[in-house]
């Protein structure tokens, strides 16, 4: 029953008891009544549906606002019709309190930023909806994803940087731990490449310097004989004139040094003497002399050892052995004195000293073959 309808009701009552104020109570006092109470001029007349059930001292609309004593429920403010709760920033359902329970709220929506921060759910904030990240940007790691909402994944190599090993031969096994792709790999520090002569492998294939890198041009290795001409050839990391022919025992007749001892023919023996005149060639290399003359004229060597050859010795060795094969002996041999102009050696040693061409061809006559003639004998 509304305050209308009470102050209704009273009024006729109020009435009643003032023509019966003689009645049941004293001039200007308060009445009582079955369920009521009146309190005279200024009080109140109350009944069970007031908030204190009893008469009051003060004005009183006669409007219930709450349960008090009486155990009637609370009801919506004067005024204020419930209705289902907005995001307006209104108390719409009259409880008191705004925009409670998230109204309209928690339907998926996109925030507009980037990464993991790009799902949201909607929210009635300030008395409006937004869309709030269901995700912070946190410290980016290495899963794929934008975690700090820069708008790039795994930047900045999240958890990479260690050195490791890849596994890998040669330079690519030294490696570094990056972030590829979501995942921490081990990547080469180094990639494979060309083989170069370094003592590494470049190519990564489990063998170093193979294939002969930076090699296989011809080169001269400053050995003699068959030993002078090489190959450059890659060797513990360095270029290196290898030699083609490794020295051998001596073969005679071939006119080479096998042996690479820079003597061709050496310890072979010549087949005749190197003053005796012969239709056969001259092993090379047989006696040292012999070498320079062949070197000197080939012939000697390749087709025959004549008397060319023969004076060679003298002209070409400066050696005496041959000298005074005209006369009754060589100058360099004791004898009998011998004839002057048997050779021009002979007639020079003769002029200094006589005794050689008059008396004998002794010690000293065969010495000054040196002095006078600027040979030496053997």
């Amino acid at each position: 029953m509304d305050g209308r309808l009470r102050r209704a009701r009273v009024a006729p009552v109020g009435i009643l008891l003032l023509l019966m104020g003689c009645a049941g109570g004293e001039p200007g006092g308060g009445f009582s009544g079955p369920g009521f109470t009146f309190g005279g001029p200024g009080g109140d007349a109350g009944d069970s549906n007031d908030a204190t059930g009893s008469g009051g001292t003060g004005p009183d609309s006669g409007v219930s606002t709450g349960d008090g004593s009486g155990g009637v429920d609370d009801g919506p403010p004067p005024g204020c019709t419930p209705m289902p709760e907005l995001c307006n920033g209104l108390d719409d359902d009259c409880d008191g309190v705004p925009d409670d329970d998230d109204p309209e709220g928690g339907a998926a929506c996109n925030t507009g930023m980037p990464g993991e921060c790009a799902d949201g759910v909607m929210t009635c904030a300030g008395g409006a909806l937004e869309c709030a990240p269901l995700s912070a940007g946190v410290a980016e790691v290495c899963n794929g994803l934008d975690d700090d909402c820069d708008g790039t994944p795994d930047n900045g190599d999240p958890g990479g940087g260690g050195a490791c090993n890849t596994g890998m031969p040669g330079i690519c096994s030294d490696g570094t731990n990056s972030c590829v792709g979501g995942v921490l790999s081990c990547v080469p520090d180094q990639v494979a490449g060309a083989e170069i002569c370094n003592g590494q492998d470049d190519d990564c294939d489990g063998a170093i310097d193979d294939g002969n890198p930076g090699g296989g041009s011809a080169c001269g290795t400053g050995q003699p004989g068959i030993c002078a001409a090489g190959t450059n050839t890659c060797v513990s990391g360095m270029i290196t004139c290898q030699a083609n022919n490794a020295p051998v025992a001596e073969i005679c007749g071939n006119g080479l040094d096998d042996d690479c001892d820079s003597t061709v023919d050496d310890g072979c023996g010549c087949p005749f003497g190197l003053c005796s005149v012969s239709g056969s060639p001259m092993v090379n290399g047989c006696d040292p002399c012999v070498s320079s003359v062949c070197a000197a004229d080939p012939y000697c060597c390749s087709t025959a050892w004549d008397s060319a050859c023969v004076n060679e010795v003298e002209t070409v060795c400066g050696q005496a052995d041959c000298v005074g094969s005209s006369c009754a002996h060589l100058v360099c041999s004791t004898g009998v004195a011998l004839t002057s102009g048997c050779h021009s050696c002979v007639s020079t040693i003769c002029l200094f000293d006589s005794y050689c061409c008059t008396t004998a061809w002794d010690s000293t006559c065969v010495n000054e073959v040196a002095s006078y003639c600027g040979l030496t004998c053997p």
